[in-house]
């Protein structure tokens, strides 16, 4: 299946600390990124995570010292089959130019290829 995404997303694991607003929705979450991108990130965690909701990602990937920190929005959210574990889709909504170039740099090596089916 070929997807149109306008962003290379990589295979990369990192720990995840999703802080949620408003704070009704649970506050703060914790998962592993699953592949990311300049757009956004797919992350498993344990708690189901409103579709639209506002979140702060906090990423820490092995290779960065500091975590990478930008907003996103919930577009999607399925319960992982046969697992008590949530796959979350991310789009980031603002995201500053030092922490976009950290991505392009974390998406260089190691891409998915666009054209496999998921």
């Amino acid at each position: 299946m070929m997807e149109n995404r306008r962003f290379k997303r990589s295979a990369v694991e990192c720990y995840a600390q999703l802080q949620m607003f408003p704070q009704q929705y649970g506050g703060v979450n914790y998962g592993l990124s699953q592949d990311l991108s300049e757009g956004g990130v797919k992350i498993r965690t344990f708690s189901q995570l409103p579709v639209d909701s506002s979140v702060i990602i906090h990423l820490g990937c092995s290779d960065e010292s500091e975590p990478l920190t930008m907003s996103g929005s919930v577009v999607w959210a399925s319960r992982d089959e046969g697992q008590e574990q949530w796959l979350v889709g991310i789009a980031f909504t603002d995201i500053n130019d030092g922490t976009r170039q950290r991505l392009q740099q974390i998406n260089a090596p190691v891409s998915i290829n666009q054209d496999d089916e998921d």
